[in-house]
């Protein structure tokens, strides 16, 4: 196999690895259907699948959505999605909404993530999304709470 093969051919199968577990809270969100998953990669932030790049803008400097993964839970919220932040930060968990902290300049980071201004996601250490919420909820934190008793096997 060359690595030309890799890179062009099996994206999807390299890229696109997507898993249910306790480690997930997925919620039932359906797995995308109609495309090779073996040749064709398909970037979403549906739970379980690895959190897909967007370039985005911290400090007045390029960063990617990769950047901010590895060294614990890290919750991402649309720009309308303060209380998800501040819910997050009640637990310790590292948070960022993007269009205050991190600016995102080409306007596409909620749609490539799924989620609507008052929605968020939570990113596990490995990268993997282990949860997403498309709009807001009547009690962020204790929503967060139960999500993150749920991926640790707490419940």
């Amino acid at each position: 196999w060359s690595s030309d093969v890799c890179s062009s051919d099996l994206q999807g199968l390299i890229f696109g690895l997507s898993y249910d577990s306790a480690a997930v809270a997925s919620a039932g969100s359906p797995e995308e259907i109609g495309f090779d998953p073996v040749t064709e990669y398909i970037p979403t932030a549906r739970p379980g699948r690895r959190a897909p790049h967007v370039e985005l803008e911290r400090a007045g400097k390029p960063i990617s959505t990769i950047d901010l993964f590895g060294d614990g839970f890290v919750l991402l919220a649309g720009p309308n999605g303060q209380a998800w932040a501040a819910a997050a930060k009640q637990l310790h968990i590292q948070a960022h909404v993007v269009g205050d902290d991190i600016r995102d300049p080409d306007g596409q980071w909620c749609d490539k993530y799924g989620i609507g201004a008052d929605g968020a996601v939570l990113v596990r250490p490995d990268g993997y999304v282990g949860w997403r919420s498309q709009g807001p909820v009547t009690d962020p934190a204790a929503t967060v709470a139960e999500v993150m008793a749920r991926i640790l096997g707490r419940t």
